[in-house]
């Protein structure tokens, strides 16, 4: 649920999302995310990565991505608990599922990253 003041999708669009609130894109993003991740761990193949990043222009892959958002990355942060295990617990899960939407905004990075060379050498981005 949104607060009273800025929806949650007004207050995180997913160009922001996208662009990284770090400043420096993607790069900015990456640089935030790389203690976490080992260098092309949970990258799915490029082919998928482009086809994400296809969907994502669409409608549907947009509206599809944008909800994925909202039950994830967007939710508000609790991670208050009764004790100290169930804090670092919610803390975990919390973990867990940022992964999953940084995972997948990687994954549309990367693609797009693809879509864009593929336009390069086959000409048309001239």
């Amino acid at each position: 649920m949104s607060g009273p003041f800025i929806p949650a999708r007004a207050g995180q669009p997913l160009d922001l999302l996208e662009q990284g609130a770090a400043g420096n894109g993607w790069e900015g993003v990456e640089e935030l995310f790389k203690p976490f991740l080992q260098a092309g761990e949970l990258q799915p193949a490029d082919n998928v990565a482009k086809f994400m990043a296809a969907l994502r222009r669409t409608p549907e892959g947009q509206a599809m991505f944008e909800w994925m958002m909202d039950i994830s990355i967007r939710q508000p942060l609790r991670l208050t608990g009764a004790t100290f295990e169930q804090t670092a617990l919610q803390a975990a899960t919390r973990q867990a599922i940022n992964g999953f939407a940084e995972a997948i905004l990687n994954a549309i990075a990367h693609g797009e990253k693809l879509l864009m060379q593929s336009k390069t050498q086959n000409g048309a981005g001239e």
